[in-house]
Formats: structure tokens, C-alpha cells, sequence
């Protein structure tokens, strides 16, 4: 009796899975599809969340023992753009492009005037002598970014970097795509 039952069961379930339900599968996509745009909206509207991320991003960078590692996740936070405009500024002083060169490959996405030749964030790699006192909201631009002016204090060489730092959501992602430096 027992067997008969298992059988029945096994027998029950393998129809079952057969059955249909691919009538169901749109509206579930599209339900998943606006979740995805509803948490996308919020979490750059969430500033006080990016202000930790940008804060973590920095210092982890910044900070770091291992440069390699350090480098390699600093990277995954900057837009592909931002990270060839920094990185074509930095080696500005060795390449063949000169810095006229550099402004006009540049203008039409980035402000030249506020790009800065030294190293990502700060001009020097700290191992732990950073910390950052104000990383404060400025402003909203569109339901896609938010500008956040933000002081690096290095502890060793007493030094303030003071920037706006524009940060971007994509694919539901937050990457940072421009840091204006002031000297």
C-alpha cells in the first residue's frame, strides 16, 4: 500500500511539472523589472548611503597596505570614462599628448580646468594617515547622480584635498564620474 502510494506521489508531481505556466512569466519579469527600477531610484536618491559608500571607497583606496588590491577595487568604482580622463591626466607629464591635446579630447564630457595631475583622490598613497571630516550632499543631478563635496585630510603631511565628487547609478551600480579637485 505503501508503494502504491509513493508511486501515486511520484506520478502526481511529474505531471504537475509539466504543466504550463509560462502564461504567468510576464507579469513576474515585469514585476522584477520595476522593483529593479524602484531600487535603482532609491538608491541614489539614498545620500546618506553614498556618502558611506564614497567615504569606504576613498579610504580603502587611499589607506590601503596592498596596493595592488587597493587599485583593482578603486577601479571597479570609477565609470570607464572618468578612469581614462584621471588616468590620461596623471601620465599627461609622460605621454606624446600634449595638454592642449588633453582639453579638447576631454571638454565636451569633463571640466579640464578641475581634473588635478596627481594620484586618484590625493596626490600620494597614505597606508592609513586619511580620513575624511566632510563629505557633504551639494546637490541632485536628475534621478541618475548626486554631487557630494568632500574633504580628504591626510594626518601625516597635514594636507586637505577638497573636491566634488559627482557619483552615478549604472547598472544598478554606484560609480563615481568626476572629481572636481580644488587646490
Amino acid at each position: 500500500m505503501i508503494k502504491f502510494l509513493i508511486i501515486q506521489a511520484v506520478v502526481f508531481s511529474l505531471i504537475s511539472c509539466s504543466t504550463d505556466y509560462s502564461a504567468k512569466l510576464p507579469e513576474t519579469n515585469i514585476n522584477i523589472i520595476n522593483l529593479q527600477s524602484t531600487q535603482k531610484t532609491s538608491i541614489i536618491q539614498d545620500t546618506v548611503y553614498i556618502k558611506k559608500w564614497l567615504t569606504k571607497v576613498i579610504t580603502d583606496y587611499v589607506n590601503s597596505d596592498d596596493l595592488n588590491i587597493a587599485y583593482e577595487n578603486m577601479r571597479t568604482a570609477l565609470t570607464e570614462d572618468y578612469y581614462n580622463y584621471k588616468h590620461d591626466a596623471i601620465i599627461l607629464e609622460y605621454s606624446e599628448m600634449t595638454e592642449k591635446e588633453f582639453h579638447q579630447k576631454w571638454k565636451a564630457k569633463y571640466d579640464t580646468r578641475y581634473v588635478g595631475n596627481g594620484g586618484f583622490f590625493t596626490s600620494v598613497q597614505d597606508n592609513g594617515t586619511v580620513e575624511i571630516p566632510i563629505c557633504t550632499h551639494l546637490k541632485s543631478l536628475g534621478d541618475s547622480a548626486q554631487v557630494f563635496q568632500t574633504v580628504i585630510r591626510d594626518l601625516r603631511w597635514k594636507t586637505d584635498y577638497v573636491m566634488d565628487i559627482t557619483v552615478v547609478i549604472k547598472n544598478n551600480t554606484l560609480l563615481i564620474d568626476d572629481v572636481k579637485e580644488y587646490k
